[in-house]
C-alpha cells in the first residue's frame, strides 16, 4: 500500500505480516518539552494505529536552533522516548539538524495483519462513524501561543494530544471495523471525505454531535484561527454537501487541523454501541458522530 490511496501509512508485505510505515513531526505545542515530546511521539504513532497495526520501533527527528536553552534537548528526547516505551517500542536512534524553527517526531515502523487492515477504502454502507477523541487542538494550541488561553484552559486539549490510540485501534479491531483513519493536519472533514472518496461512499456527519474541547468555541468568537483552516476548507468544501446552514464555530470545528487527534472508525452498525461504551470506559472522550450511507462520494454535513 502506497500513496495512491491516502491512507494514514504505508504497509509493505514481508511473509505473513505487513509491515507498517510513517513519518510525522510537530513544532512545540505547549510550553513544557517533556510533554511536548510525548505529543509528538503519541502523534507520530498514531498512523500506524490508525491501520490496525502496533508500532515495533521508532528513528527520532529532531530539528533544533542554535539558541535552543540547555537541557531542552535532553528533555523533548525523554519525553518521546517515554510515549515511545509506554507502547511497547523501541527506539533504534535518530538524526538531529539545526534549523531556525524547533520541530520534533519520529519514523515509525510496526506491524499489522495484511489481511486486518483498517484502510480508507474498508468504510461500508451502513456503518456508523465514531470519532474517538474531542475536536479543537488547533485553535486552542494557537490561542495559547499568541497569549490568549493560559495553561489551564489548554489543559485538557494537552491531555487527549498525550493518549495514545493504542488501545482505540484494539478496540475498534475488536469490535469488527472496516476503515480507520487519524484526524490530523487536515481537520474532520478533510479527512472524513479521503475516507468517503475511497471507499466510495457518502459519510453524514451530525455537527451537534461533535465531541469538543472546551473553550473552543469562546476563542472562535473572539476571532481565533489556524493558518491551516482556510486551506482545510478550500481543499474538503466542494465536496461537502450541507443539510443547513452552519455557524462560523460550527465551520471552524469542521475544518480546524488537529494534532496526535483521535480516530475516525467505521463499523457495523450492530457493533458502534459496543465500541463507544468500552472507549468510554477507558477514559477516552468519544462520541459517535455519523453514519455511512450509498451514494457517490461526498461529505454530508447535519
Amino acid at each position: 500500500m502506497g500513496p495512491a490511496s491516502g491512507d494514514d501509512a504505508g504497509v509493505f508485505r514481508l511473509g505473513e505480516h505487513g509491515l507498517v510505515a510513517t513519518v510525522d513531526f510537530i513544532p512545540p505545542v505547549c510550553d513544557d518539552p517533556r510533554r511536548f515530546g510525548r505529543i509528538a511521539a503519541a502523534n507520530s504513532m498514531s498512523d500506524v494505529w490508525a491501520m490496525g497495526g502496533e508500532p515495533l520501533f521508532a528513528l527520532n527527528i529532531f530539528a533544533f536552533p542554535d539558541d535552543l536553552p540547555e537541557g531542552v534537548a535532553v528533555e523533548i528526547l525523554t519525553g518521546g522516548l517515554e510515549a515511545l516505551t509506554g507502547a511497547g517500542a523501541a527506539l533504534l536512534g535518530g538524526h538531529s539538524v539545526r534549523d531556525r524553527e524547533l520541530k520534533y517526531g519520529l519514523a515509525v515502523v510496526g506491524r499489522a495483519d495484511p489481511g486486518r487492515l483498517l484502510t480508507n477504502s474498508g468504510a461500508r454502507a451502513g456503518d456508523r462513524l465514531v470519532l474517538t477523541k474531542p475536536l479543537g487542538t488547533g485553535v486552542l494550541v494557537n490561542a495559547f501561543k499568541f497569549d490568549r488561553l493560559d495553561a489551564a484552559g489548554l489543559e485538557p486539549a494537552l491531555l487527549e494530544m498525550e493518549r495514545i490510540n493504542r488501545e482505540a485501534a484494539r478496540l475498534a479491531l475488536a469490535h469488527g471495523a472496516h476503515a480507520a483513519t487519524d484526524v490530523t493536519g487536515f481537520g474532520l472533514a478533510g479527512h472524513a471525505w479521503t475516507l468517503a472518496r475511497e471507499a466510495a461512499v457518502r459519510l453524514e456527519l451530525r455537527v451537534d454531535a461533535l465531541p469538543v474541547h472546551p473553550g473552543f468555541a469562546e476563542l472562535v468568537r473572539a476571532g481565533v484561527t489556524t493558518g491551516c483552516t482556510s486551506k482545510n476548507r478550500a481543499h474538503a468544501q466542494p465536496h461537502v454537501e450541507q443539510r443547513r446552514p452552519l455557524d462560523p464555530v460550527e465551520l471552524e470545528l469542521l475544518y480546524d487541523p488537529q494534532t496526535s487527534g483521535g480516530l475516525l472508525v467505521a463499523l457495523p452498525a450492530g457493533a458502534a454501541a459496543a465500541y463507544l461504551t468500552a472507549l468510554l470506559a477507558t477514559g477516552h472522550r468519544a462520541a459517535e458522530i455519523g453514519a455511512v450511507t450509498s451514494g457517490d462520494p461526498a461529505l454530508v454535513i447535519a
